[in-house]
């Protein structure tokens, strides 16, 4: 069972826009489309998937990408990380601005506040995400967000800091256009931010 690499069988959990979130286990090696619709049984009809976050803390895994064996090896060839094979899956409806907000807040919650580019670097992430989300936002702020990452990642005591940093970076370099969106009044403001 599995793969020469990755032998065996991983418990995965499956949670998101699919018709039925899931713990259930599978054969290493198996494609990432192949789990969601086994573990969460797929989306509603209609629906495609947008993005999958493998965890929390790795890089936004797109549709394209969809047929990643789930292996750490597989996840590493397209640039992301298996972690403990939890994902969320993200429909073609989702607000991908929304949901990397989301995920900010949660890292800048959690923060203990020991260092400073943590501590700092998630409120400042937190902040400018909700200033673009509230329609506020510029263009520089994204690449503010992206240079407010690299300070953060690789200059801690824990990853927690890091953890922020990666999805948000490459969440804005996946989804763009949908920031964007927001920055030039295309899309309408969903946060009241003062």
């Amino acid at each position: 069972m599995g793969t020469p690499e990755s032998p065996g069988t991983i418990v995965a959990t499956v949670v998101g826009d699919v018709i039925a979130p899931d713990v259930g286990e599978v054969e290493l090696g198996t494609p990432l489309r192949t789990v969601i619709d086994a573990v969460g049984s797929g989306l509603p009809p209609g629906r495609s998937i947008k993005a999958v976050l493998s965890g929390v803390a790795n890089t936004v895994v797109t549709a394209r990408d969809l047929d990643v064996p789930l292996t750490y090896e597989g996840f590493e060839k397209i640039g992301s990380g298996m972690g403990s094979a939890g994902f969320i899956v993200y429909d073609d409806t989702a607000d991908m601005v929304y949901q990397i907000m989301r995920l900010a807040r949660f890292y800048a919650h959690e923060s203990c506040a020991q260092c400073t580019q943590c501590r700092e670097g998630t409120g400042w992430t937190v902040r400018i995400l909700e200033r673009i989300l509230s329609g506020k936002g510029t263009m520089a702020d994204l690449d503010l967000l992206l240079d407010i990452g690299e300070q953060m990642t690789g200059k801690t005591i824990c990853v927690l800091s890091d953890s922020c940093a990666v999805p948000v970076a490459s969440g804005l370099k996946k989804f763009r256009g949908e920031f964007e969106a927001y920055i030039t009044g295309a899309r309408k403001p969903v946060l009241a931010v003062a």
